[in-house]
């Protein structure tokens, strides 16, 4: 019988990747059915009077839904920081002021504008601000002789560097798989140094021969207004809170969106506020319920039923050597594309429990893990909503970024995976 309820179980984890990877169905319905349907294979009981038994009703549902509740404040928070950058024109003057500096060349300008994107998205994420950046940075690229596809890989490789330090982005790993909130900032300082070394590389790579157009600061419209000089570099205030003032998320992120509104337009603060509670609370809704899934999802796994059948089986194909977990990790990073198993916002998070609950390796290996996968998915995922978008603005095909991109996360993947070995395994 437990060999069938095994068999049972990894027949809806296989059937959820192959429906999400087609898009059958969507990554916010999959999950949580899921997670109700493991938990039934399993012999979790639908209902049970004793308040103690975990049951479907109250545990993986009930629970499930507000498992996530402190990473989906501490994202409401991030979205509404990111509201307030974009409206005050911090995002824009950012890009503005570092193509300005880089001048005509190539080169340069690939290096300054994704060091630029990187420190925006450090307080910004979501769909907005991908079209906020892409509208900007990409025609500045283009104009430079910059290749399409690389100028739209590189807002990318930005974007994922700079949510590596993105405080609103670590929450989620201590709630789902109980990561040590040190060890999540002191690995992102190390993340960030390999993902901008191998960034680095790709800039030298893929620029060498643009060729220096006739370049020019590009017309988006409307004229840029002056920003107050230390509101551009707000976006850093909350890492600065996080990291060295060993705050939480939730209020260094509170302190700076209420300092970044007063000092930019202080008589349109009580506004822009009010205004991005709103917009940014919107601009994530499809965010919020992805988590709600993820929360269902993860207690069908962790479930007791769920992990007595579970353990033994992942027990033995988990990686217990550093070496083997490496290269283990490295070869199958490209499995967090198309909300597959490595992907923390797909399958990841249930496997991630499992994995902590067998044993066989800590928290901290396995959220590492996870991290180092998620690289990979940030930049090269054709499902990708940024993805879409760049992809757009660029005028290349989707998957001709995941073609340029995806040899170079991977070995971002391999550089945190060997370091994780080292230092934490």
């Amino acid at each position: 019988m437990a060999t069938l309820q095994v068999v049972l179980i990894l027949v809806v984890f296989a059937g959820g990747v192959v429906l999400m990877m087609t898009k059958k169905m969507p990554a916010i319905l999959a999950l949580p059915l899921m997670g109700i349907l493991i938990a039934a294979i399993a012999g979790v009981p639908f209902i049970a009077g004793d308040p103690k038994t975990q049951s479907i009703t109250a545990y993986v549902i009930g629970s499930g839904a507000a498992r996530l509740a402190t990473t989906i404040t501490v994202t409401i928070f991030g979205a509404i920081f990111a509201k307030v950058v974009q409206k005050e024109g911090i995002s824009d003057a950012i890009i503005r002021k570092a193509a300005e500096l880089a001048g005509d060349k190539p080169l340069a300008i690939a290096m300054a504008l994704t060091a630029a994107i990187a420190l925006i998205f450090t307080a910004m994420s979501g769909a907005g601000p991908v079209i906020m950046v892409s509208q900007i940075a990409i025609p500045l690229m283009l104009s430079a002789g910059i290749a399409p596809v690389v100028s739209g890989s590189l807002v990318l490789f930005g974007l994922n560097i700079g949510l590596l330090f993105n405080v609103s982005q670590y929450q989620l790993y201590v709630d789902t798989i109980g990561m040590d909130m040190s060890v999540i900032t002191s690995t992102s300082v190390v993340m960030g140094v390999v993902c901008a070394i191998v960034t680095l590389a790709y800039i030298l790579i893929n620029t060498r021969r643009a060729g220096s157009a006739a370049w020019a600061m590009p017309a988006t419209g409307a004229k840029a207004e002056k920003v107050n000089p230390v509101a551009l570099f707000m976006p850093l205030a909350p890492i600065v809170l996080v990291f060295f003032f060993r705050w939480n998320a939730e209020t260094a992120l509170v302190a700076t969106i209420v300092v970044t509104a007063l000092i930019t337009k202080p008589r349109q603060a009580m506004q822009i506020l009010s205004s991005s509670v709103v917009e940014g609370i919107k601009d994530i809704s499809g965010v919020i319920g992805l988590m709600v899934g993820i929360g269902i999802l993860l207690n069908g796994v962790s479930a007791t039923q769920t992990s007595a059948l579970m353990q033994p089986i992942v027990s033995m194909i988990l990686p217990s050597n550093p070496i083997v977990y490496v290269l283990v990790f490295t070869v199958l990073s490209p499995l967090a594309l198309y909300r597959g198993p490595l992907n923390m916002y797909g399958l990841g998070s249930g496997l991630a429990n499992i994995f902590v609950a067998a044993g066989t390796l800590s928290p901290a290996a396995v959220g590492m893990a996870l991290r180092a996968t998620s690289v990979v998915q940030t930049v090269a995922d054709p499902t990708n909503t940024q993805n879409v978008i760049v992809a757009d603005y660029a005028s290349v095909d989707v998957n001709d970024i995941l073609k340029s991109t995806l040899p170079y996360t991977m070995a971002m993947a391999l550089g945190i995976l060997a370091y994780t070995a080292l230092a934490l395994f």
